[in-house]
């Protein structure tokens, strides 16, 4: 009997880009395949990008990409560099991609995969993945759940790649877990390209099998995240159940299921832990971590917009992040104002709805209201949902008459929107409720949103720059003034959270993914815990075997 082997592709010592290969005998399974944007900022920045048409080139001579065989799309690997395409690399095949939810340092380097790799996810997360795609940029970078197939341009000999635009566009396979809804997989069937002028075949949309290649059994759970349809996995594997976290919290609404997820780990008693330790600390002087929770937003939150009567509120926060857009759906109600959400947010709701009825839209003029942006309606996404809630837009001259009546959704890629709007911005509040800035580069969209703010003659709340002796008197970034915190709750457990879950997991050994935190210093804090689990590392060349 062949022993399973465990492959870190990439994500250990890093916040994202998790990419996770579990093998067992002729059985190949992906957790997440997501983009690793740390790694990226080395490279590339806005105006610095992977070549388009050289395919996969740029990322995997870069080492972006691990050469793995079975994994890539083969109409992205130029003929001329890759004469016999994966052939040579390491690898084999590969039955499915578990996807542990839709934030896209976990699947966005999914549109690089054979579409012939079946995904398994939650309806949510194939809702979120489809709005995404078609409201977003149009690149190969977005082709998630469909794909448009490339060919060798002609006049370059192999080298070049380009759309080649007599084949039809293509759906990825998914698999849904639990209930696949009537109306979600008309939605994903639905071709996104208008007129006849262009084929688009699906794929079907099936339920999730019980199990992966010969005889992997598996179990999904659902866990709480700042994205719904979040889910942990545990592989039935020869010598003990592999279980996975994906990203997981205990202080949002869904925080009792992951509180199960840990109960039926201790039902089982995993023979690997494969953990994510986002807010792991490296000091052990390190003040313990203040526990906000979606509640304590929501009531803090409420309190700032409550300061404004008669004043524009923009509430900014992720763009996926459902549940606090609907928790501020209710301050709205509860301060006399209506929801203004944008033409990308109603075309999320609507798919979200038809994957989860119980995310509602609400999108008529007596509920939310969708802001008029000066977009081109050409696009089936868009036409869908000027079709299906017509009624709710509302033009920005509506909001500059009676800015008290509004609470804005928007964020730092939103603030176009603010020129429209500049006769109801002065003496109005932006409300941050996202993460503070990771990187050099966040930083400076934070000097550009300021900038934003500051031309619009608002306040703010939930970042701030103050003068900094230590700089000569330059301004600083700050996130952690006592007027600035309580108004985000993070997406991640909490360092104790983190370490209590894991002591009741009881794992035999742990391998950490998602952290910037080496291994050594994971198992540090487990030890001054009493946690004498063994913290193992795995990488591409390095796999984990029992």
């Amino acid at each position: 009997m062949t022993p399973p082997q465990l492959t870190i592709l990439d994500g250990q010592q890093s916040i994202g880009g998790t990419k996770i290969l579990f093998e067992q005998g002729p059985t190949g399974v992906l957790l997440d395949f997501g983009t690793n944007y740390q790694k990226m900022s080395r490279f590339f920045e806005e105006y610095l990008q992977p070549r388009p048409a050289r395919g996969l080139v740029d990322p995997i001579e870069l080492g972006l990409l691990p050469r793995r065989r079975g994994l890539y799309r083969r109409d992205l690997l130029p003929p001329q560099d890759y004469p016999d395409g994966d052939a040579g690399w390491p690898g084999g095949h590969l039955d499915a991609l578990l996807l542990s939810h839709g934030h896209l340092d976990h699947c966005g380097a999914m549109a690089f995969l054979d579409p012939a790799i079946p995904v398994v996810c939650s309806p949510t997360t194939a809702a979120l993945l489809r709005a995404w795609q078609e409201s977003g940029k149009s690149d190969v970078t977005s082709e998630v759940t469909y794909l448009g197939p490339r060919r060798p341009s002609a006049v370059s000999g192999g080298r070049l790649i380009e759309t080649d635009r007599s084949a039809a566009k293509e759906s990825r396979e998914f698999r849904l877990l639990g209930e696949a809804p009537t109306a979600l997989r008309g939605l994903l069937a639905r071709s996104p390209y208008s007129g006849e002028r262009t084929r688009f075949e699906p794929r079907e949309i099936g339920a999730a099998p019980n199990r992966l290649g010969e005889a992997l059994r598996y179990t999904a759970y659902p866990v709480d995240h700042s994205v719904y349809g979040a889910m942990a996995y545990v592989l039935d594997a020869d010598g003990g159940p592999v279980a996975y976290s994906g990203d997981l919290r205990f202080h949002g609404e869904k925080g009792e299921e992951s509180e199960a997820f840990v109960r039926a780990l201790e039902a089982r008693r995993p023979e690997l832990l494969i953990v994510e330790g986002t807010r792991l600390t490296d000091r052990d002087d390190a003040p313990p971590q203040r526990r906000i929770s979606e509640d304590d937003v929501e009531r803090n939150c409420r309190a700032r917009v409550e300061e404004y009567p008669g004043r524009l509120v923009v509430a900014d926060f992720g763009p996926r992040n459902i549940e606090r857009l609907r928790r501020f759906r209710r301050i709205a109600l509860d301060t006399g104002r209506q929801l203004v959400v944008t033409p990308k947010d109603a075309y999320l709701l609507h798919l979200l709805h038809a994957a989860d009825p119980s995310i509602e839209t609400d999108l008529a003029p007596g509920g939310m209201r969708i802001l008029e942006e000066p977009s081109t309606r050409g696009s089936p996404w868009l036409q869908l949902v000027v079709d299906s809630y017509g009624s709710a837009f509302l033009e920005p001259e509506a909001v500059a008459r009676s800015p008290g009546r509004y609470l804005l959704c928007f964020s730092f890629f939103d603030c176009n929107d603010l020129i429209d709007l500049r006769a109801a911005t002065p003496g109005g509040l932006w409300l941050y409720s996202s993460s503070e800035a990771h990187g050099e580069e966040q930083e400076f969209d934070f000097e550009r949103l300021q900038a934003w703010i500051r031309w619009a003659g608002m306040h703010q709340v939930g970042f701030r720059y103050e003068p900094d002796p230590a700089l000569g008197g330059r301004e600083r970034l700050r996130f952690d003034h006592p007027e600035d915190v309580g108004h985000h709750a993070s997406g991640h457990a909490t360092q104790e959270e983190l370490l209590e879950f894991i002591r009741r997991a009881a794992p035999r050994r742990i391998l950490p993914v998602h952290t910037a935190q080496t291994p050594e210093r994971y198992e540090a804090l487990l030890r001054a815990r009493g946690i004498e689990a063994p913290v193992i590392r795995s990488s591409p060349d390095r796999p984990v075997s029992w």
